[in-house]
């Protein structure tokens, strides 16, 4: 064990007093109930003897039993857990058998332990069970051969007639008379939820829609976000048949894309971002989804995320050495200011993710761990960390987040080696930040699924003069490809968010897809031939030639 070990478990004693005698005479920290105050930050049991289940899991079920249920559940509130009494929400990964009947053979049989546990089986996907089992029963759960690993659902972050009609030449398409009269083009508004969208029919939407929810919980009407995007796509694409679909977790996004698939569907619009859901090439569960979707005929229009100032990479780097990774000279925290009770979350993965075969990944033998940070008084103090454990099979990943206080200040991101050969390239997304984060690297923020060779990616320029907007995720890719491959209207105005309220590459993204439909509705062209049009009537931005900030170009229907 090593030696800071002790010195970690001395600091987390610390913080606990300190956040008892400083935190109240100037903020609340929110979460200060949910730590850990009989564990040190690092467990040797879950890290050492348990890695078949993810360290924030393991935290968990260890709160509930020596705790307690309450503790538990504020554990799980601040971390945004799904949990409702003494159940929590997993995703259990069956051991993956090669070919795709015994990977379904393998994931029969985990949903059967667990439904014979007293857990109940939400949802499968190939070797991935969702699932709603009690705290009581998750090391049993891990202990079944049948198991490969026990982790939280990975989840997406979502990020009045628009002015990118007219700015794009939407509007001159839209007087030409059809010509498929007979078979609307059929758009896809894949997203987190359609709230409101039932008073729009009619006016700011098409006076029907199909609608379809994936989530466990049916609930078509979670979220706002795809709403707006489908009011854009309407004004974009009037004559468009829309099929507003949505979800919450990666186990059901794929069976929604199968369910996508078997519509007809012509064009999705995503303007959606996973992290540390895959390599950064292309490859992993949600490129999956997309390349799926490609294959069978459609263009899948993905947003290039919103995280120019909110992305750091580099190699890890420890000259002292001390295992703490020094993002500049001698300065081992990241710092970023986060305004008050805006949640903080922290995204780090490193390039050890082994070999992609379509399903999953051959997993990481290189173990880091990201701890997070508060600074008050004049010091920084540990607040919470995740610990997996990487020995070669799992995926190098590790997330914090949940966290806020009812002032603002700054927080750090640290990494820390833990068990490695070779000093990986690390990539560090943090959300909450209000401004870039201090090492800011614009370059390589795009978030999943903007990677993908199949996805066309669209990042964010003003509607009014084309001009960049700052936060708008960048290539290359983790394979140095160029991306995004257009740019398209944000800052624009709707029923949903208001005048010129909309922004982000969430707007740009679906002023693209609803071209592709309307160009599709008005010509005899594929889909493929009108990406090819699009890209020639393009207006070039920044260098000349398609770039890693705008692409091709801001994306134009006339010349």
């Amino acid at each position: 064990m090593k030696n800071k070990f002790n010195r970690f478990a001395w600091i987390g004693l610390v913080l606990i007093a300190l956040l008892a005698i400083v935190l109240p005479n100037k903020a609340q920290l929110q979460n200060s109930s949910g730590l850990d105050k009989d564990l040190p930050p690092m467990d040797a049991y879950q890290k050492e003897v348990n890695p078949k289940m993810e360290s924030t899991v393991y935290r968990l079920m260890k709160v509930y039993f020596t705790q307690g249920i309450e503790e538990a559940k504020e554990f799980a509130r601040k971390r945004s857990i799904d949990m409702e009494g003494d159940l929590v929400r997993l995703v259990i990964e069956a051991q993956p058998r090669g070919r795709f009947d015994e990977a379904q053979t393998s994931a029969s049989l985990v949903s059967q332990q667990i439904e014979s546990l007293g857990g109940k089986v939400e949802t499968t996907y190939q070797h991935l069970i969702q699932s709603i089992v009690p705290l009581s029963i998750i090391q049993d759960l891990a202990d079944f051969p049948s198991v490969k690993y026990v982790r939280l659902p990975i989840k997406a972050v979502p990020l009045v007639v628009s002015e990118g009609v007219s700015s794009t030449g939407a509007d001159k398409w839209q007087e030409i008379e059809s010509y498929r009269t007979t078979t609307p083009v059929k758009v896809c508004i894949l997203d987190l939820g359609f709230k409101g969208y039932g008073s729009l029919l009619g006016t700011e939407l098409p006076s029907t829609v199909v609608t379809r929810s994936f989530r466990a919980d049916g609930n078509l009407k979670a979220h706002v976000h795809g709403t707006a995007c489908a009011e854009i796509v309407h004004d974009m694409a009037p004559d468009a048949k829309l099929y507003l679909v949505n979800f919450s977790t990666s186990v059901e996004h794929h069976n929604a894309v199968n369910w996508i698939i078997n519509q007809g569907v012509d064009v999705i619009s995503y303007s959606i971002a996973w992290f540390n859901a895959g390599a950064g090439n292309g490859t992993g569960p949600i490129c999956e989804d997309v390349k799926k979707a490609t294959n069978s005929g459609i263009k899948w229009i993905s947003a290039a995320g919103n995280y120019a100032q909110d992305h750091w990479e580099g190699i890890f780097n420890d000259p002292e050495p001390d295992s703490w990774h020094n993002f500049s000279g001698t300065d081992e925290i990241q710092s970023f200011y986060v305004p008050a009770y805006t949640p903080v979350s922290l995204y780090l993965n490193w390039n050890d993710w082994g070999t992609w075969n379509g399903t999953s990944y051959s997993g990481s033998d290189q173990d880091y761990d990201l701890y997070l940070y508060i600074y008050w008084s004049g010091h920084w103090y540990l607040v919470d960390y995740s610990i997996n454990w990487q020995s070669g099979s799992q995926r190098p990943v590790e997330y914090v987040g949940g966290w806020y206080t009812t002032a603002s200040t700054y927080w750090g991101a640290v990494i820390e080696e833990w068990s490695t050969t070779k000093n990986c390239k690390m990539e560090l997304f943090v959300s909450g930040n209000s401004g870039a984060i201090q090492y800011n690297k614009p370059e390589g923020s795009l978030t999943i699924p903007a990677d993908s060779t199949h996805t066309v990616t669209v990042g964010a320029v003003d509607w009014s003069d084309d001009s960049y907007h700052y936060y708008s995720s960048r290539g290359p890719t983790s394979d140095n490809r160029v991306k995004p491959d257009f740019c398209a209207p944000a800052g624009t105005s709707g029923h949903t968010y208001g005048y010129r309220g909309f922004y982000g590459t969430s707007a740009a993204t679906p002023h693209v897809a609803g071209a592709f439909a309307l160009l599709k509705g008005k010509t005899p062209f594929t889909l493929d031939q009108i990406q090819t049009i699009l890209e020639a009537r393009a207006k070039d931005l920044g260098s000349t030639g398609k770039d890693n900030k705008y692409g091709i170009g801001s994306i134009k229907l006339k010349k």
